[in-house]
């Protein structure tokens, strides 16, 4: 009998190993992140681009400040990209192709076949000859986005918001919560809350 040699794939030098979800398993390596499936074979490259944070914010806050690693939710990861110094956000799925373009100031991890967002606009407001600028006035609301990235619902707002690489250094928060599988409760800049059925 000949003995049968089997020869297995080791990922070492690993930084932190996250919790599994949906059986993708976050993983830190060089200060990039990448994902493995339950088989330990590297499904997601390691990058730079999806979202971690040491500190989290409030409990009530779903968008990217609450992530404390990059996790697979609904077959989407959240990736950041920055044009002009400002954070935009979007989401790769399982192969680690981008599936939802980073478009928007915050997101939420999916549930259910939905994330909130926070769909930004742009109006010109006319043009500085002197200056040769053109001014714009910035206003976002909380919409709920499908998997392909579509809005399917607004939520809240407008509300004007400065983007500018001063004002705008961290993403504006989402502050809402599931109230039950058919409602969404959304707090404003405001500070109230309002009941959204979905």
């Amino acid at each position: 009998m000949i003995p049968l040699l089997t020869f297995s794939q080791v990922i070492q030098d690993l930084e932190f190993i996250g919790p599994a979800n949906e059986g993708h398993i976050p993983v830190l390596k060089n200060n990039k992140w990448g994902f493995l499936n339950s088989q330990g074979e590297l499904t997601v490259n390691f990058r730079n681009d999806l979202i971690h944070n040491e500190k989290t914010s409030s409990k009530t806050d779903v968008g990217v400040a609450s992530q404390q690693f990059p996790g697979m939710y609904d077959g989407r990861i959240i990736i950041k990209k920055v044009t002009d110094e400002i954070p935009y956000y979007g989401f790769i799925d399982s192969s680690g192709k981008t599936v939802i373009e980073p478009e928007f100031l915050n997101v939420s991890n999916f549930k259910n076949g939905q994330a909130l967002a926070l769909k930004i606009e742009e109006k010109s407001l006319g043009r500085n000859d002197l200056l040769d600028i053109t001014i714009k006035s910035y206003k976002y609301d909380v919409v709920l986005i499908d998997r392909e990235g579509e809005v399917k619902q607004y939520l809240a707002g407008p509300f004007p918001v400065a983007v500018s690489r001063e004002k705008l250094r961290e993403a504006p928060r989402i502050e809402a919560r599931w109230v039950s599988e058919n409602l969404i409760a959304v707090k404003s800049p405001q500070k109230k809350w309002e009941i959204h059925k979905i």
